[in-house]
C-alpha cells in the first residue's frame, strides 16, 4: 500500500447508503466535448440495475467512516457467442476528487475478481471517451498478481442525443403505429433474433418481455412502436421515459453548446418547444430500447425514429436517445436527425486471460 492509499479502505455496502451515494454522483459531473453533466439516479440508485440485473453487488470506498467513492457490479444472464450465459457488468463507478489516486482502482480490480470467481468469467463495462482516469485501466496488466481480472477494449458506442425539433416526414413505406397486446409475439420473436445475435444481448422470451412491461416505470405496452409492411410486423422499439428513474442533469454547457442553446431557444419560441434547460437544469428525453428490425435495416429504423420524434415533439420533450455499437448499420437511421454525438469504449474483462483471445469471443456487434 502506497502512502497515498492509508487510511482508504474497501467494504461492500447496500441500499442504506443511497443518499450519500447520490450525494457523490452529484459531485462527480462527467465532462465531455464541452459539456458537464451528471447522470442522475434520484430517487434511488439501485433501481436500475436491479431492473437488468439477477444480482447486484455494490463496494464503497471509505476514508475512516466516510464514504469517499462507491463501484457496482452487477451479475446478468446475456447472450454470448449466441448461447445464454451469466456474465458481470461493472459500471456505476464514482469517487469524490480528493479520494481519486488512493488506490480505489487497484482495490476494485480485487474486489472484481472475488466476487467474479465461481459465478461466471466475463464481463464487460462502458467507459466514456476522455474519461482518462478509467481509461488508464483499459488493458492493464498486473504484475505480481495473476488472479485479478485483465481486460481490452472491443468496440465503441455511440450514443446520439436527438434534438427534438419540429416534425419529420413519416412513413417511407412502412405503417407505424403504437404496439398492441396482439403484437407481443411478432415483437418478441424480431427482439430474440436481435439480441442473440448480440454480445451480451438480453435474453428475452414472451413471459420476460411481459413482466418487463409492468416493471420498467415510464415504459410499458404504450410506449411500445411498430412497423408495418404488406401487414406483417417488420421492426418495433420502445421509447422509454426513464425521468423516474434517473435524470440527465445539465451542470454546465461549454462556448460553443451556450451559442447552440441560444439558438435552440430561438427556434424553440417559434416552433412552440421548450428551449433546453438552464445550467443546474434537467433534460425531458425519451431513450429508444427493446429495437429491432427485419434485416437489420436501417430503412425500417428511421421510419419508426420519424414517428417517435414526432410524439415526443407533442409532448415536449428535449432529446431523443439513440444509441448502438459504432460499426452497426443501423447507426445510419440517425443521420437525417440533428443532435450531439456521446462517444463510449466498450471494455470486455475476464478472469481467464484467454478468453480476451482474438476470436474466443465474438465481438463483431457488441
Amino acid at each position: 500500500m502506497t502512502n497515498a492509499a492509508e487510511g482508504y479502505h474497501l467494504r461492500k455496502i447496500s441500499r442504506e447508503w443511497n443518499w450519500e451515494m447520490l450525494r457523490i454522483l452529484g459531485e462527480t459531473p462527467v465532462e465531455t466535448r464541452g459539456l458537464s453533466i451528471v447522470f442522475d439516479r434520484q430517487p434511488d440508485i439501485f433501481a436500475i440495475p436491479r431492473l437488468f440485473s439477477e444480482r447486484v453487488e455494490c463496494a464503497g470506498f471509505f476514508r475512516g467512516a466516510n464514504l469517499a467513492g462507491f463501484a457496482m457490479l452487477m451479475f446478468q444472464s446475456r447472450y454470448v457467442n449466441g448461447e445464454p450465459r451469466t456474465v458481470a457488468y461493472f459500471g456505476n463507478a464514482h469517487v469524490k476528487r480528493e479520494a481519486r489516486g488512493r488506490g480505489f482502482a487497484n482495490r476494485s480490480a480485487g474486489y472484481l475478481s472475488r466476487e467474479m470467481r465461481g459465478v461466471c468469467d466475463l464481463g464487460y463495462a462502458v467507459v466514456m471517451a476522455g474519461n482518462r482516469a478509467a481509461g488508464r485501466f483499459i488493458g492493464r496488466d498486473w504484475p505480481g498478481q495473476p488472479d485479478l481480472v485483465r481486460s481490452k477494449a472491443v468496440a465503441t458506442l455511440r450514443a446520439k442525443s436527438i434534438l427534438v425539433m419540429g416534425r419529420k416526414r413519416e412513413g417511407n413505406g412502412y405503417r407505424v403505429r403504437r404496439a398492441e397486446l396482439s403484437d407481443v409475439d411478432a415483437m418478441v420473436g424480431l427482439l430474440r433474433d436481435e439480441f442473440r445475435a448480440r454480445l451480451f444481448g438480453p435474453i428475452v422470451d414472451r413471459g420476460s418481455f411481459l413482466r418487463n412491461l409492468s416493471a420498467r416505470s415510464g415504459c410499458d405496452l404504450s410506449h411500445y412502436y411498430i412497423a408495418e409492411r404488406g401487414g406483417k410486423v417488420v421492426g418495433t422499439c420502445a421509447a422509454w421515459d426513464t425521468g423516474g428513474l434517473k435524470q440527465n442533469r445539465i451542470v454546465r454547457y461549454g462556448r460553443k453548446l451556450k451559442w447552440l442553446r441560444k439558438a435552440h431557444a430561438a427556434a424553440a419560441a417559434l416552433l412552440d418547444l421548450p428551449p433546453l434547460p438552464k445550467e443546474g437544469g434537467t433534460t425531458r428525453d425519451a431513450t429508444i430500447t427493446d429495437c429491432a428490425v427485419r434485416g437489420r435495416d436501417p430503412e425500417i429504423l428511421e421510419a419508426l425514429l420519424a414517428r417517435v420524434h414526432n410524439d415526443c415533439a407533442q409532448k415536449k420533450y428535449h432529446l431523443l436517445i439513440v444509441g448502438s455499437c459504432g460499426q452497426d448499420p443501423l447507426l445510419r437511421a440517425t443521420k437525417r436527425f440533428l443532435g450531439q454525438t456521446t462517444v463510449s469504449e466498450i471494455v470486455l474483462f475476464s478472469t481467464g486471460p484467454s478468453l480476451l483471445a482474438e476470436g474466443r469471443i465474438d465481438t463483431s456487434l457488441p
